[in-house]
């Protein structure tokens, strides 16, 4: 197979959007890739989310992103970053990150309505409380992601009435340079 560029595809969107769901799901789909979920490595008791602990996460997401990539693993798909819904939260991760990886960003959006029936049906902890507070904390109307793709493919998906398999495959039409069946070369 001819050698494919690394790449790096970042999962944003509000809680409840789907975007743990759309990482395990676009995982069988790419070749020679990895995954990581931010909110997995960012579990800690007791949970202090504050500036030390942000700069922390950043430090151990990008760890494991490295990682990967000099296993050999060329596409990694990471997420549920806690500020990586903003045009900063990423800027900030992709200085730690190699500038030669090519960088897609596809952001889900789903109608409040869904994200309370996802959350509510997960097996986390949820209540109405909860969610309003973390809602509230959303940057609503940020279009910061979109208007700074200068150096990366954005893709929004607004998956309200979407199945999953639809997500997915959206995902892989917009990024056919990890998504495309690539064939072998014939040897000389």
């Amino acid at each position: 197979m001819p050698d494919q560029q690394r790449s790096l595809i970042v999962i944003t969107g509000e809680e409840g959007a789907g975007k743990s769901t759309v990482m395990s799901a676009l995982l069988p789909h790419t070749p020679n890739g990895a995954k990581i979920d931010a909110e997995d490595i960012g579990q800690v008791n007791p949970f202090t989310f504050d500036g030390p602990f942000l700069e922390l996460l950043r430090q151990n997401l990008t760890a494991v992103i490295a990682n990967f990539l000099d296993a050999g693993y060329t596409t990694v798909i990471a997420g549920s970053f806690l500020d990586g819904d903003t045009y900063d939260g990423l800027r900030s991760l992709r200085t730690r990150l190699p500038s030669d990886l090519a960088l897609y960003v596809v952001q889900l959006r789903a109608s409040k309505i869904v994200r309370d029936q996802r959350r509510i049906a997960r097996p986390k902890p949820s209540s109405q409380e909860w969610r309003d507070r973390v809602d509230a904390g959303y940057p609503i109307g940020d279009t910061s992601l979109q208007d700074n793709a200068y150096d990366y493919r954005y893709l929004m998906i607004d998956n309200s009435d979407q199945q999953l398999d639809e997500t997915v495959a959206a995902i892989k039409l917009a990024i056919p340079e990890v998504y495309v069946l690539r064939r072998a070369v014939p040897e000389d």
